[in-house]
C-alpha cells in the first residue's frame, strides 16, 4: 500500500507509515530533492524502522527523529488530528507545542500535508555534532533573491523548532554574505545567539545556494 498521494493540495502521507517506508518511498525520494529520505539516510535507524510517523511526531530527543522533524517543520507539514470526533488541522509548529496535551492513543492522528513546492527551491540538511539544521527557501536563479524562508534545528535541550527571527530578515531579500551574517547574528532573540558550531553550519548552507 502507498504511503503517499500527490494531489492539488499538496502531498498526503499515512502517519501510519513507518520511518523505513518513509525512507525509501519514490514520490519522497523526488519531493524537495529527496529531503526526507536524505535525512533519514543519514542515521543508522536500526531499532527505530518500525517506528511509524505518528509516534515520531510525539518523540524528542533521538538524533533521527530530530531531525526528521526539522525537515518537515521547513516543508510547512500540517498534521490532522481527531478530536471529539472532528477532523482539526495543526500546523505541525503548533502541533508540537501542544503535543503533550494531545496523547496519541485518544487524538489518533490521520493524514500529514506536506503543501506544494515552488519553483527555484532550495533544500539542504546537515548535521554538525551536536547540532542539525534544515534549511529551505525558494531564490531567484538571476536575481538572487529570497522566498518562503524556512530554517529548523535542534539540539541539545532544543527541541526541533523554526528559526524565525532569522527567517523573517532573510526573506524577499537579496541573499549577499552580509545579510547572512546580520541574520544569524539575531539568533533565537535577545540572548539567544545561536551556538557558534551551529551558525557556521547554516551560514556555509546559505552561502552555498
Amino acid at each position: 500500500m502507498s504511503i503517499t498521494l500527490v494531489r492539488p493540495d499538496g502531498l498526503h502521507l499515512t502517519t501510519k507509515a513507518t520511518l523505513a517506508q518513509l525512507a525509501q518511498d519514490q514520490i519522497l525520494q523526488e519531493f524537495a530533492d529527496g529531503l526526507i529520505p536524505k535525512i533519514l539516510a543519514h542515521f543508522d535507524l536500526a531499532g527505530e524502522t518500525a517506528t511509524t510517523l505518528a509516534e515520531a511526531l510525539h518523540r524528542t530527543g533521538l538524533p533521527a527523529i530530530d531531525a526528521l522533524l526539522t525537515g518537515l517543520l521547513v516543508l510547512d507539514a500540517e498534521v490532522n488530528a481527531v478530536i471529539d470526533d472532528e477532523t482539526r488541522v495543526f500546523p505541525l509548529p503548533g502541533f508540537l507545542t501542544y503535543r503533550a496535551r494531545l496523547p496519541l492513543d485518544q487524538f489518533p492522528l490521520n493524514l500529514m500535508r506536506l503543501p506544494p513546492l515552488n519553483a527555484g527551491g532550495h533544500y539542504r540538511f546537515t548535521v554538525t555534532e551536536p547540532y542539525c539544521c534544515t534549511v529551505r527557501l525558494d531564490l531567484h536563479p538571476e536575481l538572487m533573491v529570497t522566498g518562503h524562508v524556512r530554517l529548523a534545528a535542534a539540539g541539545p535541550n532544543l527541541p526541533p523548532h523554526r528559526l524565525t527571527l532569522i527567517e523573517a530578515r532573510l526573506d524577499r531579500k537579496l541573499l549577499t554574505p552580509e545579510l547572512i551574517d546580520a541574520a544569524l547574528a539575531l539568533g533565537r532573540g535577545t540572548e539567544q545567539p545561536l551556538p557558534a558550531v551551529e551558525a557556521e553550519a547554516l551560514r556555509q548552507i546559505l552561502r552555498s545556494l
